[in-house]
């Protein structure tokens, strides 16, 4: 410990004009008392390692150990095993795993710890929704796998269909483009299973055929994939799978008001790395003198591409960096209010979401409106109706040029060009009059294109008092959609 005490004082050897001597003092002090409590703390960490094994004492492999309290955690291998290092003898681990039963333990004075984790009688006896009603999930046995509402907004995903991605076994989510309002997935449900057609079938609160991408996950309850044989009982249009989505609904009580508020940003996971304006000069003057011809450039305007000493005659464009934004904007808000008597229940949510493209001074915008109204009602003790309106606008603003033919330019952008003049004006074209700085802007006109959409659900259901447990119910869907598009 003088050792380590030592070396920390030694760093400091003497005040100097910026540092006043009482200010010296207190800065050795702070130091001494640094490197003592890492020098206790080094003494009391205790390493421990064991094996996590299921209620039939099987290993539970990807199962979670952590140290409560802090943010050290590992995962188990595929044998159960864990290793760890914990601050001192008094923490306490947390061993955690899906469908089991969270459980703690004090470590203490052992170094070797061995957990059994029970599974969990609550996640067994929790409701999920299948094609030709609801069971409980101790009693399925068919290929379904369900995903609670609360979990996907736990997303910061604009698009439902992303926030599906490794939360779902068996659904494979592949993102085409991250252009706003045309960013979804396509889903596929085990592979693909037919010759043609292979979107799954989306079925909302039981009207199959609406779209998941634009719902808002704030207003879904559950989401269920069926997969295989389980999808049956929706014939052929189920071949691929079905995605199952029940949206919330009012419960006895007062008045609850939520709000949810999501504020973000996002950028291209990697952007390449292009030749230089040098290099790029270079290669040209070896590709000519592989034709037999002249050189395309200097020796002498080599150097000044290199060097920057004219950047206006000699530049070095970067044409990602002057097309692209380091980051973009993103946004999602919601409210709700729900409740209800014995009679009448309802679910109101209302919601934004707004999303800017990656360009500088973007043309490419997207902004969501979203209105739902779910509302049960008793119209006496056997008769029951439920009527729902879900009501969306979808604004998509972009350039006249589409974004493949952005990305293009971008690609072939030589170097040597400037992206814009001096004054401010943009440089010159690389191509069929396209230059990135100028195509992904509005400069060159605008593409609008308004996207309205109403869903209508009513839902009729008659308890038949002279027989137990026999019921008739009828459903009637009206959905209209709108488009108006200006370029």
């Amino acid at each position: 410990m003088t050792k380590l005490l030592s070396v920390h004082c030694s760093a400091i050897k003497r005040p100097t004009k910026y540092w006043p001597a009482h200010i010296f003092k207190k800065l050795i002090f702070s130091f001494s008392v640094i490197a003592l409590s890492l020098s206790v703390q080094a003494q009391q960490k205790v390493h421990v390692n064991g094996i996590v094994n299921d209620d039939k004492g099987l290993p539970a492999p990807n199962a979670s150990v952590t140290v409560k309290g802090a943010k050290t955690g590992v995962t188990t291998d595929a044998n159960g095993a864990f290793s760890i290092d914990v601050p001192n003898q008094k923490s306490v681990l947390i061993f955690s795993s899906t469908g089991f039963e969270t459980r703690e333990t004090v470590v203490g004075n052992k170094t070797v710890l061995n957990v059994n984790l029970n599974q969990s009688t609550s996640q067994l006896n929790e409701v999920i929704v299948v094609g030709y009603g609801t069971q409980k999930k101790a009693t399925l046995t068919g290929a379904i796998s369900s995903i609670k509402g609360s979990d996907i907004i736990k997303s910061p995903a604009t698009n439902v269909s992303n926030s599906l991605v490794g939360r779902v076994p068996g659904l494979t989510a592949i993102q085409g483009s991250g252009e706003p309002g045309a960013d979804g997935s396509t889903l596929r449900i085990r592979g693909v299973n037919s010759l043609g057609n292979n979107d799954v079938l989306v079925v909302v609160d039981g009207i199959a055929g609406r779209s998941l991408d634009r719902i808002d996950p704030n207003t879904i309850e559950s989401l269920t994939i069926l997969k295989d044989a389980s999808a049956a009982i929706y014939g052929a249009q189920a071949a691929n799978g079905v995605i199952l989505i029940t949206t919330k609904r009012g419960k006895l009580g007062k008045p609850e008001i939520t709000f949810n508020i999501n504020q973000g940003y996002n950028q291209p996971t990697k952007t390449p790395t292009m030749a230089n304006s040098a290099t790029y000069a270079t290669i040209l003057n070896e590709i000519a003198s592989y034709a037999g011809n002249a050189p395309a450039y200097t020796a002498a305007e080599i150097t000044k591409f290199g060097n920057g000493s004219d950047p206006w005659k000699y530049p070095n464009t970067d044409w990602f960096k002057a097309t692209l934004k380091p980051r973009s904007a993103q946004g999602s808000y919601n409210a709700t209010i729900s409740g209800g008597a014995e009679n009448l229940k309802y679910f109101v949510s209302l919601g934004a979401k707004t999303q800017d493209g990656n360009y500088y001074h973007s043309a490419t915008k997207f902004n969501q409106y979203d209105l739902r109204t779910n509302i049960d009602g008793k119209i006496s003790k056997d008769i029951s109706l439920t009527f729902d309106i879900a009501g969306r606008m979808q604004d998509r603003n972009y350039p006249t040029r589409g974004a493949g033919d952005i990305f293009w330019m971008v690609m072939r952008g030589k170097p040597t060009f400037p992206a814009y003049w001096p004054d401010g004006t943009p440089g010159p074209d690389i191509e069929y009059g396209n230059n990135p700085v100028v195509i992904s802007t509005d400069a060159t006109g605008y593409d609008k294109d308004k996207y309205y959409t109403v869903n209508t659900n009513l839902k009729l259901n008659i308890n038949i008092p002279w027989v137990k447990g026999l019921s008739v119910s009828g459903t009637a869907a009206f959905d209209k959609g709108f488009d108006f598009r200006k370029t």
